[in-house]
């Protein structure tokens, strides 16, 4: 946990960049402010523009200290994005205690296995499944049991090492305690699904603006992950071609004027809107609308249903069902889309609906499916804590980062820093 003003979490979105400062109470997290403002310099889940990016960055960044009534340490970043670049991997880690009796499995050992999983440059977390022992059993806590070696299995979120630098590289200059690198897919899964959907097998689907996710879990872990470049720009893009509109009147069509359940409108319903082109006032069929938005919609989902199932590779694997997550769960009639195209039950899913109560704060957006990942995040936080997670000390005086792997700040370091810093000011003198 943050040692000073607690935790901030910023997603980098193609459209959006949201963040959120919390604090930690004790039982989870409090919101204390939360900000979305136009992501710039930042396309097709890649950063094209670094100045730009990092300028709405810090627009975010200010927005969550004007919310509060006292300026607040932003204590440690967690930072994700909508980018191909991530991945995850299964593996087994094995320790031994001892060679001659069983001993007492203590908590020092199962973080030092979670920690030598995750030492890799691109593992940004580690995630455990289940442990076993050396008579056999497979158990979920070791912790006290006795054994002479026990073996774990984990899942290794990863990152690639390029964009891991690309990513840090934005926020150097501020302040943060540390910065780390979240895996997005898991982050909108925890704040969406409730623990028995987990266990039983689920599919969580992510439709952001450029991208959607979907990730699976089976037995309460991740178990497979995909990123499809395709989002609700295809489908706003494909409204405005079509009736000869405004990107963002598209979006009011899509969001405001449709339903993907098409036979449900009304052949003669209108909705009034502007010309591109002459600026004239016109009217168009909400039937037309939304089935222009259910044919990319349908093509979007099989397309995301027919790679993860080929990346998957898993035909024992049989969800019980699909949870719809991100501005694009509030088109109207998605879950059906959804329902259909993956043939499972399927729902829209948001914080309020997980069935969480380990966050609080930000009421007015708990059940909007754009901010689930932001509280996804406290609840992973809260579920597995920081001490796998590849973080960074930051330095205003440092263009380079120096990796952490634990939470107490080594002494040696902060010496030789201030050893530097003397040195250079005895230069200027």
């Amino acid at each position: 946990m943050a040692k000073i003003g607690g935790i901030t979490v910023v997603d980098i979105g193609t459209y959006n960049i949201k963040a959120a400062l919390g604090e930690r109470v004790s039982d989870g997290f409090k919101i204390l402010s939360y900000s979305t403002v136009k992501s710039n310099g930042f396309s097709g889940g890649k950063i094209v523009d670094a100045i730009g990016l990092k300028a709405s960055i810090g627009e975010a960044l200010g927005e969550l200290q004007s919310q509060l009534a006292k300026k607040m340490p932003f204590g440690d970043l967690i930072v994700t994005g909508s980018s191909n670049v991530f991945g995850m991997e299964r593996i087994k880690v094995e320790k031994i205690l001892s060679k001659d009796k069983a001993e007492p499995i203590k908590e020092s050992h199962v973080r030092d296995m979670r920690i030598e999983a995750g030492k890799q440059k691109n593992i940004i977390d580690v995630i455990p499944v289940n442990y076993t022992l050396d008579d056999g059993r497979t158990v979920i806590n070791p912790v006290s049991m006795m054994s002479t070696k026990i073996a774990a299995d984990m899942i290794l979120l990863k990152i690639e090492e390029m964009a891991q630098d690309e990513i840090l590289n934005l926020f150097e200059g501020y302040n943060f305690t540390s910065v780390s690198i979240a895996h997005p897919g898991i982050f909108a899964a925890e704040g969406v699904l409730n623990e028995s959907e987990k266990d039983r097998g689920i599919l969580c689907l992510e439709m952001g603006y450029g991208t959607t996710k979907i990730i699976s879990y089976a037995n309460g872990v991740p178990v497979g992950f995909r990123l499809i470049p395709l989002g609700v720009y295809n489908i706003v893009k494909d409204i405005a071609t079509v009736f000869k509109v405004s990107y963002s009147e598209a979006e009011r069509l899509l969001f405001y004027h449709s339903n993907l359940d098409y036979e449900s409108v009304k052949e003669d319903e209108v909705v009034e809107t502007t010309d591109f082109d002459d600026k004239t006032k016109k009217n168009v069929k909400k039937r037309s609308v939304s089935l222009t938005a259910y044919a990319r919609s349908r093509e979007i989902f099989s397309i995301v249903r027919r790679n993860f199932t080929q990346f998957l590779n898993d035909p024992s694997f049989n969800p019980v069902g699909l949870v719809i997550t991100g501005g694009g769960a509030s088109i109207p009639g998605i879950a059906g889309i959804g329902s259909s195209a993956f043939n499972i039950t399927a729902r829209t899913g948001t914080y309020a609906s997980s069935n969480n109560v380990i966050v609080n704060g930000a009421e007015d957006i708990m059940a909007v499916p754009a901010y689930s990942l932001l509280f996804g995040a406290f609840v992973y936080l809260f579920k597995y804590g920081v001490n796998a997670r590849k973080t960074f000390k930051m330095s205003t005086a440092s263009k380079a980062p120096a990796i952490s792997s634990d939470e107490n700040e080594d002494e040696s370091s902060k010496d030789g820093f201030l050893k530097k810093v003397w040195e250079f000011l005895k230069k200027l003198v």
